[in-house]
């Protein structure tokens, strides 16, 4: 206290708070950090996906390594005595597959097309019914590359068609086929023949939503920052003072 009783703003350490600071708040920091560097990626994923989804679709024999989300055309038919279908899919909450199916080219070449998203039967024991298409028919699709997820399989444990699985890989699958598969799969447009409910979400989370986790962080390292001011030192006293001589 000062002679006329004002008092002086003092530190007065209070050490598990301290403590507790020095382990959270560089970790707070950093994962607002980290949250924006995920933005600016995200940004330029989506700026590369509209381009590529506004382009016209490019036919698919031109291409040696077409990259993700190129929209191509292409001419073969699809293999229909040999179905996968992606278990745990969900559209407006309701439970289904996606079905997924090889599509041989006119030159030979296999690959894997998801065909989109078929609710699932009331018993688990079910699967759904599946409209083949049959002979050559044209498609329109979207370039796909697998992420092999460490909880999901592409390998189903059923010898008969049509197998239930959780990812897609074809270098996993290709071995049930007897028959070599390109690297990348193809997702149906909408309106392409053969395509059931598609909706396909390319991006898991938006570069909005990584900017606000990030300020989410942020805000969390400030209030531990006013926390330890006000538990580190007598400022609430000193503000009360203040108040009441106003």
């Amino acid at each position: 206290m000062t002679p006329r009783g004002k008092p002086t703003l003092r530190f007065m350490p209070n050490t598990w708070i301290l403590v507790l600071s020095l382990v959270f708040l560089p970790l707070l920091i950093g994962l607002g950090v980290w949250q924006l560097s995920r933005a600016d990626e995200k940004r330029d994923l989506e700026a590369q996906l509209a381009q590529r989804q506004t382009a016209a679709p490019v036919a698919l024999q031109s291409l040696k390594n077409p990259a993700a989300y190129t929209r191509i055309i292409a001419r073969g038919r699809f293999d229909s005595d040999h179905t996968w279908l992606l278990d745990n899919r969900q559209r407006d909450g309701k439970p289904g597959y996606e079905v997924v199916q090889p599509f041989v080219l006119d030159s030979g070449e296999r690959m894997l097309v998801n065909r989109g998203w078929l609710p699932a039967p009331a018993r688990r024991e079910q699967l759904p019914e599946i409209n083949n298409i049959v002979g050559d028919t044209t498609i329109f699709a979207e370039v796909a590359y697998p992420s092999n997820h460490p909880m999901l399989s592409a390998q189903s444990g059923n010898k008969n068609w049509p197998k239930v699985i959780t990812q897609v890989v074809p270098s996993v699958m290709a071995p049930s086929l007897d028959e070599p598969l390109a690297g990348y799969y193809l997702k149906l447009d909408a309106a392409s023949t053969g395509a059931f409910t598609t909706a396909w979400q390319p991006i898991n989370m938006s570069s909005a939503k990584h900017t606000g986790y990030a300020v989410q962080w942020f805000a969390m390292a400030l209030a531990l920052v006013i926390l330890n001011v006000f538990a580190n030192t007598n400022v609430a006293q000193v503000l009360k003072h203040k108040k009441h001589r106003q």
